[in-house]
């Protein structure tokens, strides 16, 4: 059956005045449009300062509401007795400690570091540096060595006996957790090093019970560190000369060893002189550079020569054409004897034949010429032959000295790097042990002449006995004051953040995710009867000024003035519901409109006990039985409030709420009233209450103050916001009368003041409300109406005068 009602009611926008689309906006991002803080329709909400609508015309990524100031001192206010009980503990203890702290006096010396010290000191790494102050480290650490153990030490050993006993005197019977005081620990605890700002100045201070004691001790410290200082210039000093002396004869030794090794490496290497060893070697090597050079020009000239006749000769030509063959003498002599015998036949030619003696005796001197040429060219060619084999041969051996020439100077050259390695080592040596000597020797004169780093400006002198530096009274009880209230505030912070509890508007609406609609102050002189109707009945002004807030909220809002069905639900029982119920019933009345109050909680039914109503007959018996509902309910209670019970307790309010005759019963009462609130069981108890969501059109949550815990509040909320009906806010329910009082000043009068704005539309509230009240004046029960309306009246142009 629950599902059957859903399903045709739920999604129907004609019946249920187009809410099927709410749920909350981040979580179910098809209904997003409604969630608070995260919706573009709720921009005329009413702007409430800092806990209204304001922020519904905001985008969903802007941020939600923030802690005010005022909040804070909500928040302080509500815990103040825990601010007021740490407050007095501290500032009473500060107030013993102060008056009963023995007194302490402070006496202060100073002293001047010297800036340059002319002491030459060794470090540890074998150079010479100057001890004086040259920038802030060094500064600093002179002051370190103020605060060192070694002058803690020192002036306890400077201490004479009288003078031990009375200064160890105010510390017996005092300990530690290591024991008994000691000297040295009261010495380091009580004094205090303070370098002057911009200067090489530095106060000393000591505290102590006794005046004369704190001086002395302060001008221990300054004698101490200048003694401890100097002695330890002094013992630098001489260690620094032994440690000279050391190195000076260890170099000594070096320079006797490199001076032996240098001698035994030119005798193994015959190097006695290698400048003029080098100069021979260069001379030599120009000369068979040049050699080399010659004899490779007359290869060239050969192998050309030579190339020149084996051409001739593959060519079949004759060889003493060739002009190198050709200027030898005999082969010159040769073709020029054959010459003239050719020109002396070719002359007898002419005369003689062939055989002629004279012809036969030229032809045989032309053949004799011609076999010598022939022998004579030969020999020419054997001799080239030999002169380029003699060429190769030089040149070879040119080539073969210049090489062997090349790798002796490298040789030396090798020799040279070692020989000149060992002639710097030895030259350094020597320098540095010159160098030794003179520092011991500057050192030994500097030992005699060695002055302080430091020396006293100010001595300290006993400060007066009404002058102690401790207990600082001012200081003490300034300190106690606003260490009170610093931590009074961090445990009152402590408590409000562990606190889970619904308390404030912040935590429904920046929690929670709720606006709110009005706050409802603890009522404590009426019993739960008279609560019931308070707003028909003028019992307190404060309550009916919220109620009608919470009215005026609901006929402006945009999303609320066109529902017609109200449901009033909580988190846990004992909230407030039926209270709430019946009251805002009564003031929609009260305005005019015609109300029915229905009791939807079938388990504990409430509102019929407390409007004093017989409960025999009501919602359970109209849904089991045939009767008409106009049978059930209890018409005229007050003037245009109307109350339908619940009829008793259900076994099954589950199957009550669910039957069909239910939905019926909604649409029939839809017609015949303006408004209809229906009181509901609590959300977190049972979920009786999501049965009658689908016949409702809006919820409002009544939270009671100081009671639910927010993840509670919260995990009911968003069951109602997956019931896809929009909930139009909280109500925050029995707050306590001062914590109402901040409320009501900050929130309900800008809500009125909203609420005013709308002039012609509650103008014609008001003339329905006294029509109303006019037509029910001979009715009982319609005096306290009429009281209370009128009183609201008043009190209504009271706050547009506050306004």
């Amino acid at each position: 059956m629950k599902n059957d009602y859903s399903d045709n009611n739920m999604g129907n926008d004609n019946s249920y005045g187009n809410y099927g689309n709410y749920a909350p906006g981040n979580q179910y991002n098809q209904y997003n449009s409604y969630r608070y803080g995260g919706g573009g329709n709720y921009g005329n909400y009413g702007n409430y300062g800092n806990y209204g609508y304001g922020s519904y015309g905001q985008n969903a990524d802007e941020q939600g509401p923030q802690r005010t100031f005022k909040d804070y001192l909500f928040l302080i206010r509500e815990r103040i007795w825990y601010l007021i009980i740490v407050f007095f503990i501290i500032f009473l203890g500060s107030i013993l400690y102060t008056f009963n702290k023995t007194k302490l006096y402070t006496a202060y010396s100073t002293i001047e570091l010297l800036r340059d010290d002319p002491t030459v000191m060794l470090s540890s790494s074998g150079n010479l540096e100057q001890n004086e102050i040259r920038t802030a480290e060094d500064l600093n650490t002179h002051i370190s060595k103020l605060e060192s153990i070694t002058v803690i030490q020192g002036v306890e050993k400077r201490l004479q006996e009288d003078e031990f006993a009375q200064f160890m005197a105010p510390y017996k019977g005092v300990f530690s957790f290591s024991g008994p005081l000691t000297a040295f620990e009261i010495l380091a605890k009580n004094r205090k090093i303070i370098p002057r700002r911009m200067s090489l100045m530095v106060n000393i201070s000591y505290t102590h019970p006794n005046p004369i004691v704190a001086a002395k001790i302060a001008n221990l410290f300054g004698d101490e560190y200048i003694n401890s200082m100097l002695s330890q210039n002094i013992d630098a000093s001489m260690k620094a000369v032994e440690d000279l002396r050391k190195r000076a004869e260890q170099k000594k030794n070096r320079v006797e060893e490199l001076e032996l090794k240098l001698a035994e490496y030119r005798e193994l290497k015959n190097a006695i002189s290698l400048d003029k060893q080098e100069n021979i070697a260069a001379e030599e090597l120009a000369s068979l550079n040049q050699i080399k050079t010659a004899a490779k020009m007359e290869l060239d000239q050969s192998e050309t020569r030579w190339n020149l006749i084996q051409d001739y000769l593959r060519q079949n030509k004759d060889l003493w054409e060739l002009p190198f063959i050709s200027q030898q003498i005999r082969v010159a002599s040769l073709t020029e004897q054959i010459s003239n015998i050719r020109i002396a036949m070719s002359t007898m030619s002419k005369r003689y034949r062939e055989k002629h003696p004279e012809m036969r005796s030229l032809l045989q001197q032309l053949q004799e010429s011609q076999s010598e040429l022939d022998y004579a060219v030969q020999n020419a060619v054997d001799n080239l032959n030999a002169s380029f084999k003699e060429a190769k041969d030089n040149f070879a051996q040119a080539s073969k000295r210049l090489v062997e020439k090349e790798r002796d100077m490298i040789e030396l050259s090798k020799t040279r790097v070692e020989f000149n390695s060992l002639i710097r080592d030895l030259e350094v040596e020597q320098m540095t042990y010159q160098k030794l000597i003179s520092l011991m020797a500057e050192e030994k004169i500097q030992v005699n002449i060695k002055n302080a780093n430091a020396r006293i400006i100010d001595k300290a002198f006993p400060p007066p006995e009404d002058q102690p530096s401790s207990p600082n009274v001012f200081l003490n009880l300034a300190g106690g004051f606003f260490g009170g209230i610093f931590f009074g505030l961090g445990l009152v912070f402590a408590v409000a953040l562990l606190d889970d509890k619904v308390k404030s508007v912040f935590d429904i609406e920046a929690s929670i995710g709720l606006p709110m609609l009005g706050i409802i102050p603890k009522v404590k002189k009426l019993d739960s009867v008279s609560k019931s109707h308070i707003v028909a009945s003028s019992s307190d002004r404060h309550v009916i000024e919220n109620f009608r807030s919470m009215l005026s909220y609901l006929k402006i809002s945009e999303h609320s003035k066109n529902s017609n069905v109200f449901l009033i639900t909580s988190t846990t029982p004992s909230e407030g519901k039926s209270f709430i119920s019946s009251n805002l019933a009564l003031s929609f009345s009260a305005h005019g409109e015609k109300v029915l109050l229905l009791d939807a909680d079938l388990r504990l039914p409430n509102v019929a006990k407390s409007l004093q109503l017989e409960n025999d007959s009501g919602v359970i018996d109209f849904i089991n039985g045939d009767d008409s509902i106009s049978n059930f309910i209890v018409k005229d209670v007050y003037p245009n409030f109307d109350v339908l019970p619940s009829g008793g307790k259900s076994k099954n309010p589950t199957a009550v709420l669910s039957d069909e005759k239910y939905q019926s019963m909604m649409l029939e009462l839809r017609d015949r009233y303006d408004k209809i609130i229906v009181d509901s069981p609590p959300l977190a108890a049972v979920s009786d209450a999501l049965n009658v969501v689908p016949y409702i059109d809006a919820v409002l949550f009544v939270i009671k103050y100081d009671s639910v815990k927010k993840s509670l509040v919260n995990s009911c909320v968003r069951r109602l916001w997956e019931s896809k009906k929009p909930v139009l806010g909280a109500i925050l329910n029995n707050v306590s009368s001062g914590l109402s009082s901040y409320y009501y000043s900050q929130y309900s009068s800008e809500k009125y003041s909203q609420y005013y704005l709308q002039d012609s539309y509650l103008d014609l509230n008001e003339s329905n409300a006294t029509k109303s009240l006019d037509s029910s004046t001979a009715n009982d029960q319609s005096a306290g109406v009429d009281t209370a309306v009128a009183e609201s009246d008043t009190n209504t142009d009271t706050d547009k005068l506050d306004s």
